[in-house]
């Protein structure tokens, strides 16, 4: 990937993260983000408008450790440009990553998010550990999308995301509303 489109990247999640909660959150998704562009199994899908990022999305391994054949991803960060909110640039981000993961072969994917927007596209509340499980304080948060039936409810047992998402900090809900 070009310095150029991690910069557009990495500018998509300060934005779209900076503009809500004060900029400090803005640096650290974006940061976060770029950790993320590092690890070589991240897979990163944009959508452009009028030939300009206008949304991102990311997803990294999620690994169950008595499960390590099962292919998971956890959705993190999701990102729309402020200017681009509400034009359907979320609904074609979420949409395109879906078709995406089902054609690697991909059994699920997990997001700790915004429990109203998720949801949209089949995400459900799941009762499957977060690596940090006694931090969640939001259980409607933690969702996954089943991409090969039947896969969930095999899953059990500790989860562990790249090392770059294993900072406690990450998984603590008690600090959002």
């Amino acid at each position: 990937m070009k310095k150029t489109d991690i910069d557009a990247i990495l500018d998509i999640h300060r934005q779209a993260f900076g503009q809500a909660d004060g900029e400090a959150e803005g640096e650290a998704i974006a940061q976060l983000a770029k950790d993320f562009l590092d690890h070589p199994d991240t897979i990163s899908i944009s959508v452009e408008r009028e030939g300009k990022l206008a949304g991102n999305v990311l997803f990294t391994p999620f690994v169950f450790t008595d499960h390590r054949d099962t292919k998971c991803y956890l959705l993190a960060p999701c990102g729309v440009s402020p200017y681009h909110q509400g034009t359907g640039v979320g609904k074609e981000l979420m949409e395109t990553s879906i078709e995406h993961l089902k054609s690697i072969g991909t059994d699920v994917v997990f997001v700790l998010g915004v429990p109203t927007f998720y949801p949209r596209y089949g995400f459900v509340p799941t009762d499957k550990h977060t690596p940090y499980p006694d931090l969640l304080t939001a259980p409607e948060a933690w969702m996954s999308l089943e991409l090969t039936e039947g896969t969930v409810g095999k899953l059990s047992g500790k989860t562990q995301a790249i090392p770059q998402f294993m900072d406690a900090h990450w998984w603590d809900t008690s600090q959002h509303g």
